[in-house]
């Protein structure tokens, strides 16, 4: 893959990749090597004629987490990550400006893995049901259903919150 293709996949995708492995793994600094491992890969096997190379991105992304996680056990505490996140030292930052946003982030990163999954594909990686299901394996209606439940979830757990 030449350079500047590979330069400009890497503008295009590189927030969305990086809020989908955050949202894996809730570590900065893992994130970025997933998202570094990801575009080292993408140079070593991609051609210019790929046109799905979005979804081959987030594929290899989640394919590194699960064989870093099978390799270590030990992720970080989510509330070690709020910490960090609290520091302002991550791009997540500039990324997610509004309290609440943050707020309902970090609430979406409590939902069990198939949920949080999901949801940050759907809304901070701007991925259609049919694009998640392609990229997960699922079915269209698994994921809508997947998608239901974890809003409602989402819902819940944000009013208790609230109160």
């Amino acid at each position: 893959m030449k350079n500047d293709a590979l330069e400009a996949i890497y503008k295009k995708y590189y927030t969305e990749l990086y809020l989908y492995a955050l949202s894996l793994c809730q570590s900065h600094h893992q994130a970025q090597d997933l998202v570094s491992d990801t575009f080292y890969k993408a140079m070593l096997s991609l051609d210019d004629s790929k046109d799905y190379i979005k979804f081959w991105l987030f594929r290899v992304c989640k394919n590194l987490f699960l064989d870093h996680t099978r390799r270590d056990k030990n992720l970080q505490d989510i509330d070690d990550y709020k910490e960090i996140l609290s520091k302002g030292d991550t791009p997540l930052e500039q990324v997610i400006n509004d309290e609440k946003r943050l707020e309902i982030y970090f609430e979406i990163l409590k939902l069990q893995p198939s949920y949080k999954e999901v949801i940050i594909l759907f809304y901070y990686c701007h991925f259609s049901v049919n694009e998640i299901s392609k990229t997960t394996g699922l079915s269209e209606s698994g994921i809508k259903s997947i998608l239901f439940r974890a809003r409602r979830k989402l819902k819940t757990a944000l009013k208790e919150d609230c109160k």
